[in-house]
This record gives structure tokens, sequence and C-alpha cells, in this order.
């Protein structure tokens, strides 16, 4: 149940005044107020998600990246172990960052492809050790023509987490460069969705076109990659149960655990609407309880609890659980298949939404 007392006192509000509407457009117009109202609520929603979480996120996003660039010119200059322990460090300040808006690869955003030029995962090491033993010329307009497998947010991590000399000099131009092109692509993306965002937010229909169905097929597809690419691949469950640490994402980093803690708090606050300090918090939660489903909606709660308290079970590294106590992390997978029934199933059907097929499907 809620705790946060000005969103009650939002929720009640509007919900009195939608009980008023209602009455009204039952005695002049039939049901038809009541949907016009219905779509007030699910604006309320998507303006919600953009301003109060999407917007934020883009601008920490490009903020953080031109840190990176700065940082990755000094490493340059010094290729020192404390300032690539810095760098290290800002890489995940932004994959945090990032892990969040990843959620949010839909309409105009996934139409261009760009979440591939800032984060495609897994990275191509060979392609990138290719490069740097070529003789081209390494900078921000060489590496800007390369493959999204051999930069990025991964790319980076390879080169700067790898056991490889990273002090040499084309390593330390391939640093530089990457960094460079994730900052261009951070602005890039920033752009594309304060266009978009206009579009996004007035998306009302029910429709594989509309906004909130998408946010939900969005929400379904980063569930599924996580129960089968960012748990199960490493679980062996594509291979007769062999046990691959290096198919996590960001092992080299030892970061798979805080990347799959931050997916489920996005996904947790997409749900819920509670991004921000204010009373104007629409989330999935309430749009359920408007329309009779409180229950349900209590139920979807208790489930996202689970699966934290099965992730908070996991006392060390997703690497060294899975290697010294699997079932530790089979318990966090089966919990978030059970979330993703929940959503996939129940709540699209309930608010008449449509799931598109996806290629990674969890069930």
């Amino acid at each position: 149940m809620k705790v946060n007392n000005t969103k009650n006192i939002f929720y009640i509000f509007f919900a009195c005044f939608i009980c008023i509407t209602i009455f009204i457009a039952c005695e002049q117009e039939g049901n038809s107020e009541f949907t016009s109202e219905v779509q007030l609520y699910k604006n309320a929603q998507l303006s919600n998600i953009y301003d109060n979480e999407i917007y934020p996120l883009t601008i920490e996003f490009t903020t953080e990246t031109n840190v990176l660039v700065s940082l990755a010119k000094t490493y340059k200059g010094q290729p020192t172990a404390a300032n690539l322990e810095t760098l290290q460090l800002q890489w995940k300040s932004i994959q945090l960052i990032w892990k969040q808006l990843e959620l949010y690869d839909l309409g105009d955003i996934a139409n261009s492809f760009i979440t591939f030029e800032i984060n495609r995962w897994p990275t191509n090491p060979e392609n990138i050790e290719e490069i740097i033993a070529s003789d081209d010329v390494i900078n921000a307009d060489y590496i800007a023509t390369k493959g999204s497998s051999s930069k990025g947010i991964s790319g980076l991590e390879y080169l700067i987490f790898s056991n490889k000399n990273t002090a040499k000099t084309r390593r330390l131009d391939y640093i530089v460069a990457v960094s460079k092109n994730l900052e261009l692509k951070a602005n890039q993306l920033a752009s594309i969705w304060a266009d978009y965002a206009p579009s996004f937010t007035t998306a009302l229909n029910n429709g594989i076109d509309g906004s909130q169905n998408q946010v939900i097929n969005a929400m379904v597809t980063l569930i599924e990659e996580i129960i089968i690419s960012k748990l199960g691949n490493a679980l062996g469950d594509t291979n007769g149960g062999t046990i691959e640490v290096n198919r996590l994402e960001a092992y080299r980093s030892s970061f798979s655990k805080e990347i799959i803690a931050t997916h489920l708090s996005a996904l947790k606050k997409c749900y819920s609407g509670e991004f921000a300090q204010t009373p104007f918090r629409v989330g999935f939660d309430d749009f359920l309880t408007l329309i009779g489903s409180e229950a349900f909606s209590e139920k979807i709660n208790t489930q996202f609890k689970d699966c934290e308290n099965k992730l908070n079970a996991i006392p060390s590294s997703l690497k060294e659980e899975i290697e010294n106590n699997p079932e530790n992390v089979i318990a966090l997978k089966d919990a978030m298949r059970e979330l993703l029934i929940l959503i996939k199933v129940d709540m699209a059907n309930i608010l008449g939404s449509t799931i598109t097929f996806n290629d990674n499907d969890g069930d």
C-alpha cells in the first residue's frame, strides 16, 4: 500500500475529480466522457515518466559522459593506476545512469537504433584488437565508422577493465575516442527524446503505437532480457547446464549484480511512477486502482519485493554466486519470471495492451 501522504492526497483528489466527471458523463453522454478522463489520467502517467525520469536521466547522462571524456584525456596524459581507477569509477557511474534509460528504448528512440551505438552487448574484443593493431589513425571520427560492438559503454569496459596493458599509446587513443563517441551519442539521445516527447506523452490509444502500450512492452522486453541473457546464459540454460560466467554482462568489471539491481529499480519506478518528490506521480499501480484492480496492483508490488529480496540474498558478485551458490541466482531468475507473467500476461490484459512479438521470450 502507498505510504507517501503527498501522493495519497493527489490520488484522492484525482479520483474524486474523475468520479464526479463520470457521474456527470453518465447523465449527459453515457460512458464516452469516462474514456476521455481515463485518457487524461494516461497522459498524466506518460508526462510523469518523461518529465521526472527520462528527461533528467538524459541530462545527467550527457553531463557524466562529458566528465568521462575529461578523465579519459587525463588518463591518456598520465596513465597511472590512480587515474585508471578514477576512470573505472566514472564508467560505473555512467552504467548506473544508462541502465535506467535503457528501459525506455521505444518509439523514435528504438527506430533510431541509438541504444545499440551507446551500449551493444556483448562487445567484440577481436574487432577492437584488430583496430588497435592496425595503422589507422584512431580518433572520434574514425570510431564513429566502426560497428557498435566495438565501442560504446560495453566496448569501453573491455578497454579499461581487461588485463591488457591500457597504457600503450594506441589503446589510450582508443579509450579517448570511444569516450568522445559516447559523449556524442548521449547528446544525440537527449535531442531525439526532446523531439519525441510531445508525441510520446500524447499517444494515448491502446494500440501498438500507444505510448502506454509501448512502455509495457519495453518492461516485458527488459525483464525477458534479464531472465535469458543476463542470468540464464551464464547459468547454462542454453548449453546443457554448463556454467559460463563470462556470459554475464559486465563480468570484466564485476558489475553484473549492480546492473540488474538498477534494472529492477528502474522497472519498479516505472510501475509505481515514483520518480521524484512531487505530488504528480501517476504510475501503473494508480491506473490499476482507478479501474478497480487494486488487489492485483498490490500483487505486483509484492512480486517486486520478492525480486529485491532474492537479489539482496546474493552477498557477493553474480560471478562468485553462480560459481559457488547457483541456486540463489536461479531463485532470482525464477522470481523475475513470476514478475514477467504478472506484467506480460495479467497487467497487459487488464489494461487492454497488446504485447508484440519478442525474440527474448522468457516464458
